[in-house]
Parts: C-alpha cells; structure tokens; sequence
C-alpha cells in the first residue's frame, strides 16, 4: 500500500461534485472579507468531503491501527508483536476538524449571520444544521482525545481568539446534547417564510429537514451510550427525552451515509489490499450463515479446478478432498500468525501463473469501488438506521427504556444486512448475488442469532460489532463500553497473545505535550492536567492504554 501525498480537499470536490466554488475554498480560510462570494450550501458541501476524505486516516488509523486492534482484519502476515504500541501518525481525525472541518462548518454559518436579515430568515434551518455534523466530528474527535476546544475555537477570523479554551468531556456531552436538542425544536419550527434548501449540496440527505432531525436524535442516543459506565441515570433520561419525539429513524432510507462516486477514494492510501479477513469473525459468520459474509470477505482460491491442479503438480496428495469452504480467516494474536499459524500466511506455488493462498482477504471494493478497475459507489456511515435499532434494543436490554429488545434486535439485523446488500451492489463486488428475504429469516434464526433473552447483551453486541464493518471507531467504542466481543462470546476473539503475556489493546489516542513557545500553551497544558488528575487517565498524556472520561474502569 504506497503512501501518497495528501490530496487537498478541492481535488475532492472536482471528482465528486460539479458547480461548486472549489476554487474559492483555499482563499476563503485564508480571507474572510471574501465568504459573501461563496454560497453558505457550497461550503456545506466542502465540509460533508473534508469530513470523510482523509486517506492518511484511512491508512494509519483503520487500516494499521483500529482494525487490527479490534480484529477486523490483519496485515498481510498477520499481527507483528509490536502492533499494538506502533501509533506512529494515530489520530488523523484531530487535524481534519482543527482547524479544517470545524472552519467550513463554521463559515457557513458566518456567510448566513452576514446576509441581510430578509436572507437569513430563508436559512433559519440551513443555519441549525452544520451544527449536527460539527458536534458529530467533535464528538469523534473528543472520543479518544478527550477534551477539546469548542465554544471558542475556529473564531479566529471572525474576531474571536486564537488561544481557544478547553472543554472536558463531560461538559461537551451536556452542551452537545443540549444543541442537539436546541436544533430539532428549530427544525420543526416554520419560519415565516419558505427557507431555501440546502439541496444538492447536502450529500447526506439532499436537504431533506426531516432526515436531519432523525440524524440528530440518532446523535443523542449515541453519545448517550458512550456515558453509561459514568452516569447511567443521565443516559435514560436522554433516551426518555429523545424516544418522546415521533420523529425517529425508521428505515434505512434515514441512515446517515455519505455515498460517493468511483474517484472518490481512488488514491494509494485508500487501498486495501492484502488486509486479511479475521478468523473469529468468519468463523462466526459461517458457522451462522450470515448473508454478509462475502459482502464483508473474499473467498480463497482454493477452488476445486485449483486444488486438482496443485494435485496434479504433486503438491498436495492424489487422495486430497476439496474442501469447499473457501472463506477463511487470519488468526488475530500475534504468537499464532508468527508461531503455530505461520504458514497460513504463505501460499503453495502450484505454477508461475497460481498461487494458492488459504485465508481470505477483505471485499476491496467495500473499501475502495476503484479496487480491480471497478466502476461502483463507495459508501461512508455515520449513524445507519441498524445501529439505531441496536441501541434501543441495547438500551431496553438494559432496562434504560422500555419495549421490545427482541424486536429491536431483529430488525436491526434485517436493516444491516440490507444496507450492506445494498452497499455491496453499489460498490459493484464481484460476484454479489442480492439476498433473499429466506437468507434473511433464516440467519435470524441460526443457533448464535436466534434472540435470547439471557445472552441478550452479548447477542446485540455483537451484532453491533458486524454491523460496524464500515466504522472500526465504533467497534472500538463498543469493546470498550462492554467488553465485547471477547473470547467467551459467541463470536470468540482471541486473547492478544504476545511473548506468551495476555495484552491489553489501546483504548486512546496519544496525546501530545504543548511546547512551552505555543501560544496556547498554558490552556492545552491546564487541560492535560485535568485530564491527569483521573486515575484512569494512565502514566501520562502518550499512554494509549490510558482512558478518557467516558471510558471508565
């Protein structure tokens, strides 16, 4: 996987987008006198690219760093012995929203507050919504780093301070829950005069105002689980708030998805090849027949022409079945990929022309559509309506709520295997057959799926953590709010084994110490030593198996 250099954010939007002001963008966060030349929807539109085109994040945080910690795949060889302490270039998300993402988001509410007061009555709703996509990438970036700046930060052109204050966690998810809650009273408000939609420009809902508010009350759920270990009162008043309000997401036409086309993430960085498929996940997928399994996963080459061929060439015995599993996964621990495992890793060379090669890969063009000169859509989720589903049904699993945890449970199962179905034939995977609602039922009722009322966590948790294929933060997030899955749930991840010692696996980004020259040196170095004062906070700001807030002990 070559690194390439980054590309800035306008080559995004040439691919991607026709029409829009691209070539303002770099003068705009540099001149404000010049925002009354772009339009407030066109910078929406910057702001919903920026937020998802980091191929550095793509390399070295999903593909060499949550992924393998969270064994959603494995390198070519499987996990070293030092992958768990190598975060060389973690935590590409704090530069995407300081200063960039939050700037844009910002801007476009400085371009409507300088219209004349007749048009920014026709952007009342246009002005309430960046705010959801701005508390959602605050909130990832705060969710393994902990506090940030907020209020203050990105004012700087606008007359505002450039030595913005710190906020704790803990207080962004009260103001955050606040604001969300703020902006879907104004969405549901009727100005008195017809607002001016953000149209096509909103890559996420095309401006539909209704998809907005589910959005943004998804929001609040989420962050609400993200503080159950802390406050679990607080998180059932936030669900009773937010489930008193009709307007829930209820299908997965209400996901929150960034689709995009071919050229999108069509650069080096962005490629997935030679990331293994991992054994705990296959083997629970086959074992159960889950219909994903070669949305999410590659077959081997061990076809039954191919291991006649390797017959015939002596490499294996006359006598030799064909076995036709052919999806199989990478053990995850690194003393079984360097030791007993090893040559799972290493194909059997039947003739220069094939290779064969046991354990899967992941489906690449899930990950990059361009992937074998592909032509299809690549696909980007924030909140899909199947994590909503299993977030009630989590939350009533846990007694926070109250209704049907099996109900929920099923229907967030049928609603990410449709998403991914759908995903999956967008992205034009080779070889995808669409499913049938008979593969749905009967997954539903395979031995590990059929709901339980007494493994009812554990079963919604990890069908959250299938689900999260696409967003290995929130498999993360979800391991360290449970727990799960691990080696004793039905879909067993491994002990990380290394040097024969159990390890534990990182649970936040490295945090590094201001120079005493920075301007902002006495604000970021208080907020370390707040941080610190927690006793889970670890040895010290560059300690990865320290914790934040909300990830209490």
């Amino acid at each position: 996987m070559k690194i390439n250099k980054i590309v800035f954010i306008t080559a995004f939007i040439a691919a991607t987008v026709s029409g829009c002001k691209k070539e303002k963008f770099v003068e705009v966060n540099t001149d404000p006198t010049i925002l009354a030349s772009i339009k407030p929807e066109e910078q929406f539109l910057n702001a919903a690219i920026r937020a998802h085109n980091s191929d550095f994040e793509a390399y070295y945080d999903y593909y060499r760093r949550m992924m393998p910690w969270m064994q959603m795949a494995t390198g070519l060889t499987g996990n070293s012995k030092n992958f768990l302490n190598d975060v060389g270039n973690f935590n590409q998300r704090y530069s995407v929203f300081f200063p960039q993402l939050g700037s844009i988001l910002t801007d476009v509410q400085m371009i409507i507050d300088n219209m004349p007061a007749e048009e920014q009555a026709k952007r009342v709703h246009m002005r309430a919504i960046p705010d959801i996509l701005k508390i959602y990438y605050a909130f990832y970036v705060s969710d393994i780093n902990g506090s940030i700046p907020y209020n203050d930060a990105f004012k700087a052109r606008y007359g505002g301070t450039l030595t913005p204050a710190y906020q704790s966690q803990q207080e962004l998810f009260g103001l955050w829950d606040a604001r969300l809650k703020e902006i879907v009273g104004i969405l549901k408000s009727s100005p008195a005069v017809p607002q001016v939609s953000l149209g096509a420009n909103d890559l996420y809902y095309n401006g539909d105002v209704t998809k907005w508010i589910k959005a943004a009350n998804a929001l609040r759920l989420k962050m609400a689980m993200r503080q159950m270990k802390r406050d679990e009162q607080k998180v059932k008043t936030i669900f009773a708030d937010v489930l008193a309000d009709p307007v829930q997401m209820s299908s997965n036409e209400d996901s929150w998805v960034l689709y995009t086309n071919v050229a999108f993430n069509n650069g080096g960085n962005w490629d997935p090849t030679g990331l293994r498929a991992p054994k705990p996940t296959v083997d629970y997928m086959w074992k159960n027949n889950d219909p994903r399994i070669g949305m999410f996963y590659q077959k081997n080459n061990y076809t039954e022409a191919n291991l006649n061929a390797a017959k015939a060439a002596g490499i294996y015995p006359a006598s030799t079945t064909w076995n036709p599993r052919q999806y199989v996964g990478a053990h995850t621990s690194p003393d079984s990929t360097q030791g007993r495992y090893s040559s799972w890793f290493v194909g059997k060379v039947v003739s220069p022309t094939l290779t064969l090669d046991t354990v899967s890969y992941l489906q690449y063009r899930m990950w990059q559509p361009a992937s074998n000169n592909g032509t299809g859509r690549g696909f980007f989720p924030i909140i899909t309506y199947a994590d909503y589903a299993f977030m009630r049904a989590e939350a009533i699993a846990r007694n926070y709520v109250s209704g049907s945890a099996e109900q929920w449970y099923n229907t967030g199962i049928e609603a990410s295997i449709k998403f991914y179905d759908d995903a999956a034939t967008r992205a034009q995977v080779q070889g995808h057959v669409p499913v049938t609602q008979a593969q749905i039922e009967a997954y539903k009722n395979a031995p590990d799926v059929k709901f339980n009322p007494a493994k009812a966590l554990e079963q919604i948790a990890i069908q959250s953590y299938l689900n999260y294929y696409k967003q290995p933060n929130e498999a993360w997030a979800l391991y360290k709010r449970t727990g799960m899955p691990n080696k004793n749930t039905a879909l067993a991840n491994e002990d990380i084994v290394i040097d024969a010692v159990v390890r534990d696996i990182p649970r936040r980004a490295a945090l590094s110490v201001p120079l005493s020259t920075d301007a902002n040196y006495e604000t970021r170095k208080a907020a370390l030593d707040e941080m610190a004062k927690d006793s889970d906070f670890g040895q010290g700001p560059s300690d990865v198996f320290g914790r934040v807030w909300w990830d209490k002990k």
